[in-house]
């Protein structure tokens, strides 16, 4: 069973789908370096957008200063993100922003906290080692869900 399993993976997974699927949905797989702010008042967040709309370059010393977000030390840094990471309506402003480009306050759900974003650095999809994997991985699960709704068992 598990020869079997590892024999289908091996043709679902294969480099030429892997290469198909890549080129068919590439857009999902950029990424984008994004730095993050975390602050408990619109009033503030609004005040930060307006410091950093006029001087980006602070946005580092601002976070470490004022944001109470995990990446605080980091002054604010996130890293590289791909598509699907970030909320819906943040994320279709994040990767359509240009690089310095600050965007925000966002409230969260409940309103308790207010982020603001800068776009750092643009990564755009490449087919490399991490893609591939990420790749794989989606063929491997679409597969999976697919041989399971061949298989539902009904209630008699």
């Amino acid at each position: 069973d598990s020869l079997y399993r590892e024999k289908m993976m091996q043709q679902v997974c294969s480099d030429q789908a892997v290469e198909s699927y890549f080129k068919l949905n590439s857009p999902k797989f950029d990424g984008i370096e994004v730095s993050q702010m975390v602050l408990d008042s619109e009033g503030k967040a609004k005040e930060m957008v307006s410091v950093l709309i006029d001087d980006p370059d602070c946005f580092e010393e601002m976070a470490r200063e004022h944001s109470i977000g995990p990446t605080r030390e980091n002054g604010g840094r996130i890293g590289k993100v791909l598509r699907g990471a970030l909320r819906g309506n943040i994320e279709a402003k994040v990767f359509n922003a240009s690089i310095g480009e600050v965007l925000g306050p966002f409230a969260s759900a409940d309103r308790t906290v207010f982020e603001i974003f800068r776009v750092d650095v643009r990564h755009p999809a490449q087919l490399d080692e991490t893609t591939r994997t990420e790749v794989a991985r989606v063929l491997r699960e679409g597969w999976l869900r697919a041989r399971a709704q061949e298989h539902l068992i009904e209630p008699c």
